[in-house]
């Protein structure tokens, strides 16, 4: 299991969205189409800790309970934290998708208790 850690907290609609990144797995290479001297500096400033690397996972509650979630990897930032205010309206649709997924899963759970009633 991953350790996600947390960047943003927010309140959107009733829902709790939690904002968390992860390193990424995936190499740099195989995400950017840089050439081989521009990869390698990139590769070292990661190493190096001075780029963040990673996949952002964005959750969305309601009462404590997970509804829904949405996923973006191959993130690279100065600081992952920028990503909150400088991702050029990623972390937005994040934040949709997971809401999306939210209200289906709480339309779903009501079509089923009204199903058994």
């Amino acid at each position: 299991m991953k350790y996600f850690d947390t960047i943003d907290a927010r309140t959107i609609d009733g829902f709790d969205i939690v904002c968390a990144v992860t390193p990424e797995d995936t190499h740099p290479r195989d995400s950017f189409d840089e050439t081989p001297e521009d990869m390698a500096e990139m590769c070292r400033k990661i190493d190096l800790g001075l780029l963040d690397w990673f996949v952002v996972r964005v959750q969305a509650y309601r009462c404590g309970v997970l509804l829904g979630e949405s996923y973006l990897g191959g993130n690279l930032y100065n600081n992952a934290r920028e990503f909150v205010t400088e991702s050029g309206g990623y972390y937005d649709d994040l934040i949709f998708e997971a809401i999306g997924e939210a209200n289906k899963t709480l339309n779903s759970l009501v079509s089923t208790v009204h199903a058994t009633i």
